[in-house]
């Protein structure tokens, strides 16, 4: 199971998946189908559920804004 954390720009998500991938956790840069209003530009980083807590941490220290989290 994949979680998507929505970081809005494609800026952030480039930058959200760098971070992540330097610390071991596979991420890929997705587009949300059908943004809502507080998803930005409807962009997010894709990652395996199971690392959602530890990846979430990362991009904070990053000073990412995560505007929240689905499942994909």
């Amino acid at each position: 199971m994949y979680s998507l954390i929505k970081v809005g720009t494609v800026t952030n998500a480039e930058r959200a998946r760098y971070v992540l991938r330097n610390n071991g956790i596979n991420a890929y840069v997705t587009r949300i189908k059908n943004p809502a209003k507080g998803d930005g530009c409807g962009y997010a980083v894709k990652v395996l559920s199971e690392n959602v807590n530890r990846a979430i941490a990362l991009i904070d220290n990053e000073r990412i804004y995560v505007r929240g989290v689905d499942e994909a």
